[in-house]
């Protein structure tokens, strides 16, 4: 089916190349939001939904794309998903409206998974068992988060010298990249994976309406103060509800998309939480770059650098993680590490925050930030395999991206982003509560403030007006500094919590376990 010496590390690369791409394909189109905000002049809660939902279909799409992909052979597969994705990137770059730049990135996300399918399938088959599952494992990571960071570093930077297309074009020259590699590497056209379609409709047709409860939730939630409104509150109630009749559609399933059975395994259980543990821990750099864009002003080149920072530590820490696993180390070690960093992440910063905060105090702890997903996220995936036979694979799959993406991810960034702005508000009434006439170092700044715009020609009412105005400013500048100081300060105690349990209670200490991967590890 492959051409070159079977186990050659030539073969071995070109079939990894071939899954970068697809794990770049909704990536790749969003070097500069404010560009596309811009251009199709959409609302702040529109330009969101349309973040989101790609995001949401491609993860909703998986379950039914991985059954797909074992019915197709997999050169047609590869061949096809490049295609259609040039096809889809294409026509979005041809929209007049945010809706159907949203749909086209949309269908572009479900290609993207038939495509991450269609091009793992070859790696499974021709280097497994014979491959270590943590090898496998993290030069999967290795090549999907660094290839991210890597796109989105250049991206930006070429997006600054010609607009937000860049991400179009250059993705199409990737797909025609991966179909000239797929004609070389693919001799035969097979279905090696092939079995009986059987699907489970009315489960995922639950799971889609979950989806946009979330959906719903975590673009919206926000802007809609919570539990202030009665559409969150109905929303709310039914994440509760419909979880209960999926479990109720599950007695009467006999292969149903997440099956309970699967959590009888205890890591699967404990794997599902620490997923959505490090997804929570991970979230917090969407903080940094609101704060770099929306508070400093930094341009989408001065952000790209945030990407190069977390490249940097995570070439240091996948590589030296899988050689820890490969060699059988004790899982407790790997984890301790890599709360270590993350904890060393938010302590940094929270020391960082400060007036004068440049774009080259983010670089240090960001590396540590690097050093943390390299760590943890190769060790989550396989802890949460260990003993799970291949027909719970597509089960625990899903309870991890549920936990770590969905809930984690999404709509834990909207509730921070919340958290933040309760702070600010808490924080900004008391510096605004400070700013009277016994303050003399308040007093002084407002007399000086105002002697500047007298200078430049305004009126006395007029410079009072602007001083006091950029008293204000100040204060709104500092207590957006107080508020991260404190999240900051939160997330760090959360990153050494487990280590301290660990050390206490004495747990992992053993290697990693056997491990199946069925279909694919992500």
């Amino acid at each position: 089916m492959f051409a070159g010496r079977k186990g050659s590390i030539f073969t071995l690369t070109g079939l990894y190349i071939l899954t970068i791409p697809f794990f770049n394909g909704l990536n790749v189109t969003t070097y500069d939001n404010s560009q596309i905000l811009g251009h199709f002049g959409a609302s702040t809660t529109v330009f969101t939904y349309s973040i989101y939902i790609p995001i949401f279909v491609m993860l909703a799409f998986m379950p039914l794309g991985l059954k797909l992909g074992k019915q197709i052979k997999v050169k047609t597969m590869i061949l096809s998903a490049a295609f259609l994705s040039i096809l889809f990137n294409t026509a979005s770059l041809f929209t007049t409206s945010i809706e159907w730049f949203t749909f086209w990135r949309s269908l572009l996300g479900i290609v993207s998974v038939i495509g991450i399918f269609a091009s793992m399938v070859p790696v499974i088959l021709k280097y497994n068992p014979a491959f270590n599952m943590a090898l496998l494992y993290g030069i999967l990571q290795f090549i999907q988060k660094g290839s991210q960071h890597v796109y989105q570093y250049l991206g930006a930077h070429f997006t600054s010298f010609h607009n937000w297309t860049f991400g179009i074009y250059f993705l199409n020259i990737n797909f025609l990249i991966c179909i000239i590699l797929a004609w070389y590497f693919y001799k035969a056209d097979v279905a090696p994976m092939k079995t009986k379609f059987q699907f489970d409709w009315r489960g995922w047709i639950i799971m889609i309406l979950f989806f946009t409860v979330i959906l719903f939730l975590s673009a919206e939630g926000q802007s809609r103060n919570w539990f202030n409104d009665p559409k969150i509150s109905l929303a709310t109630a039914l994440l509760v509800i419909i979880p209960g009749i999926y479990f109720l559609h599950v007695r009467f399933t006999e292969d149903p998309i997440i099956n309970p059975d699967v959590y009888k395994y205890k890591n699967v259980i404990i794997g599902t939480f620490l997923m959505l543990y490090i997804g929570v821990m991970n979230g917090t750099g969407s903080v940094i770059t609101g704060y770099m864009t929306n508070i400093l002003g930094f341009d989408a080149v001065s952000g790209a650098k945030t990407h190069l920072a977390l490249l940097i530590g995570l070439c240091i820490s996948i590589p030296l993680s899988t050689y820890l696993l490969f060699r059988r180390t004790y899982l407790a070690t790997i984890w301790i590490m890599g709360f270590a960093c993350y904890g060393f992440y938010h302590i940094i910063l929270f020391f960082r925050f400060y007036p004068g905060i440049d774009s080259s105090d983010f670089f240090m702890p960001l590396i540590f930030k690097g050093l943390g997903m390299g760590f943890l996220f190769p060790i989550s995936l396989l802890y949460i395999s260990e003993g799970v036979p291949p027909r719970l694979s597509a089960s625990r799959m899903m309870s991890g991206i549920i936990a770590q993406a969905i809930f984690a991810g999404l709509l834990g960034s909207a509730v921070l982003g919340t958290f933040v702005s309760g702070l600010n508000v808490h924080h900004k009434t008391g510096l605004s509560q400070q700013l009277t006439e016994v303050n003399t170092m308040a007093k002084q700044q407002l007399a000086s403030s105002k002697r500047n715009f007298l200078y430049m020609g305004l009126s006395e009412a007029e410079a009072q007006k602007m001083a006091e105005k950029n008293l204000s400013n100040k204060t709104s500048q500092a207590a957006i500094l107080l508020a991260y100081k404190d999240i900051y300060l939160v997330m760090s105690a959360v990153c050494f919590l487990p280590i301290v349990i660990i050390l206490l209670f004495r747990l992992w200490r053993r290697p990693i376990k056997r491990v199946e991967l069925e279909p694919i590890p992500i």
